[in-house]
């Protein structure tokens, strides 16, 4: 049921199915084997998971991090705008897989560690 739900859209009929399969099987099952986690003869057994589904569905990908707003502010700064409209279009979809959006679903950069703005804030600031 899975694969038939994020495989459909209603404009594109069953197009996204080849696209989901890749991401949703494929590339699992590539990374297991790259990873050394089966074997290259081994059967592979592919489920689904209910819960992880469940837990997707509740808690966004994407969330709007400091360092994220620190970056859009100093762009700003300068007169550039754009940045502050692409974490928009990002955060109207937070839950959504965003395949060109992926470098916004990552731990904060090791730049960002010691920036004013962008990690040295408490909760009552």
């Amino acid at each position: 049921m899975f694969l038939a739900d994020v495989g459909y859209d209603a404009m594109y009929g069953a197009r996204p199915l080849k696209r989901a399969i890749t991401q949703y099987i494929e590339n699992e099952i590539s990374n297991a084997l790259i990873g050394g986690d089966v074997l290259r003869d081994e059967k592979i057994k592919v489920s689904y998971d209910k819960k992880k589904e469940k837990m997707n569905a509740v808690n966004p990908k994407y969330v709007l991090r400091n360092y994220m707003s620190q970056l859009a502010i100093d762009k700003a700064d300068e007169g550039d705008y754009s940045l502050i409209d692409v974490l928009y279009q990002l955060l109207k979809s937070p839950y959504s897989e965003q395949p060109a959006n992926e470098k916004w679903f990552a731990k904060r950069p090791e730049w960002a560690r010691n920036k004013v703005g962008c990690s040295m804030l408490s909760c009552s600031s």
